[in-house]
């Protein structure tokens, strides 16, 4: 397998669409580290994909707007697997709120947690790909990097942000073979569902997204795709 004795480290690896992206990659032979703040949860799930799939995960609990547990969770990865070759920056959150009546601290929280988790975990992985001149960093974003939506003026303002904290990302380290992507879903069914008649029609799946990184990772080392937009159709 193409992927097969690589490294990753997917924030939020534990549920919904971290965890369809974990899964993904451990059927493609990957390694994986999955963090989440809920470290009962990532323990719990890294004992299960254990027992089911050859490639190893581990569990590292951590804040991704905390430098120093960023810090912690490559090194951790990197002593157990020796490296980081794909990283997918997953986490995030939003708040419902009005700009006139938001408060400050879940502005703060919407932004230090999308944003600036984005920043530190992409900060820590950078002189490991750029001392083995490859690697893949994937963000996920939201068509609310793109369009303004009533009430999430937080969530749309840190989603902005990766957008272009990516963009520019992919100007710095373009010379060192890494490649940086922003993939922009809508509306995703999270938990995910098990059978179709389930699927909320005009939704996306968790796993259509993880199909979309399988693609990304999948491309020869000279393509590189302008950061897609995705959307659920009516079923």
């Amino acid at each position: 397998m193409k992927l097969a004795n690589q490294v990753a480290i997917v924030t939020g690896g534990a549920s919904g669409i971290g965890l369809a992206i974990t899964e993904m990659l451990l059927q493609q032979g990957v390694n994986v580290a999955i963090s989440s703040r809920r470290e009962q949860l990532i323990k719990q799930t890294a004992t299960e994909l254990n027992n089911r799939y050859e490639a190893k995960v581990i569990a590292v609990a951590g804040d991704v707007r905390q430098k120093q547990d960023m810090q912690r969770l490559v090194e951790e990865t990197v002593g157990a697997f020796g490296k980081v070759d794909i990283l997918v920056n997953n986490s995030g959150l939003g708040v419902s709120d009005k700009v006139i009546d938001c408060p400050e601290e879940n502005w703060d929280l919407v932004l230090e947690t999308c944003t600036k988790g984005t920043f530190l975990l992409s900060q820590a992985v950078l002189p490991h790909m750029q001392k083995q001149r490859s690697g893949f960093i994937i963000n996920i974003a939201s068509q609310a990097a793109k369009n303004g939506y009533a009430q999430a003026a937080p969530y749309c303002a840190a989603k902005f942000g990766v957008l272009g904290f990516g963009l520019a990302l992919q100007e710095e380290v373009r010379e060192f073979g890494i490649k940086v992507h922003s993939l922009c879903p809508g509306l995703v069914q999270v938990p995910a569902v098990k059978s179709e008649s389930e699927f909320e029609s005009g939704w996306l799946q968790p796993e259509d997204l993880a199909q979309s990184v399988l693609f990304l990772l999948s491309q020869p080392k000279r393509v590189h795709f302008d950061n897609i937009g995705m959307w659920g159709m009516p079923v």
